[in-house]
């Protein structure tokens, strides 16, 4: 299972910064999870592929792919930088 910890720009009374932790069971998942805090940043495609370092032919086909593809770890990594994603990897027993 992966696991993305969101971090908010919400600061608690103890002056932390807040996260929401989403777990990810699929692909699709993730790419819906993504896709829609690329939508809340208000960035484009493009802006995210040059931000992180990516083509924005595989930004577009990592979106439109609906869980049909894998996504490589170093490519999460990436997106998750300037979105604003922690991940951790839980592994299963």
């Amino acid at each position: 299972m992966l696991v993305f910890a969101e971090v908010s720009d919400i600061i608690s009374p103890k002056g932390d910064r807040c996260m929401s932790i989403k777990n990810i069971r699929s692909i699709e998942d993730l790419v819906t999870l993504l896709v829609e805090r690329r939508k809340e940043l208000g960035i484009s495609q493009g802006d995210l592929a040059r931000l992180s370092d990516l083509s924005i032919n595989g930004i577009s086909k990592f979106e439109s792919n609906h869980g049909e593809r894998e996504v490589k770890l170093s490519t999460l990594l990436k997106l998750s930088k300037f979105l604003g994603f922690k991940i951790q990897l839980e592994f299963e027993e």
